[in-house]
């Protein structure tokens, strides 16, 4: 399952990748004390809350995060939650808010998009799981990230 090489401009090459969470300390996670190391802690720190709380899901990772960027900002992410985690979002509040957008970006945790499998299946025009494969600065197909909660 390991991730492409990066191509010249620093992006994977055009497609969803599949990784690990252990790939991607390896590849994104960056030397000790970096800004990389940082975000990945950020990163992992959300995930984690998720866990405790029995969400699940996947993954779409972006952004300068998953390029060869030295110093990226934050992750960027799509969320796909399963249909099972709807009830868990409805009756906990901490909960609900790990996948609010504003609420994330406020923590540093980056440009988070939750969409449940059910909505990417009722509204796919709507909750596009293919809003990160292009470069938004030069429309350039590029590749992401693709992970298991």
């Amino acid at each position: 399952m390991a991730l492409p090489d990066f191509r010249e401009d620093g992006w994977l090459p055009e497609g969803h990748h599949q990784t690990t969470w252990e790939e991607i300390a390896t590849v994104f996670g960056g030397e000790a004390n970096s800004v990389r190391a940082r975000v990945l802690g950020n990163l992992i720190e959300w995930r984690d809350l998720l866990r405790t709380k029995g969400i699940n899901g996947y993954l779409i990772l972006d952004g300068s995060f998953i390029s060869q960027k030295p110093n990226p900002g934050d992750f960027d992410t799509i969320f796909v939650g399963n249909e099972s985690i709807e009830a868990i979002l409805a009756h906990d509040v901490e909960a609900a808010m790990l996948v609010n957008y504003v609420y994330c970006k406020q923590h540093g945790w980056g440009d988070i998009f939750y969409f449940s499998e059910a909505a990417t299946r009722k509204f796919p025009q709507m909750c596009r799981t293919d809003g990160f494969d292009y470069d938004k600065v030069t429309r350039i197909p590029k590749g992401v990230v693709e992970v298991e909660l």
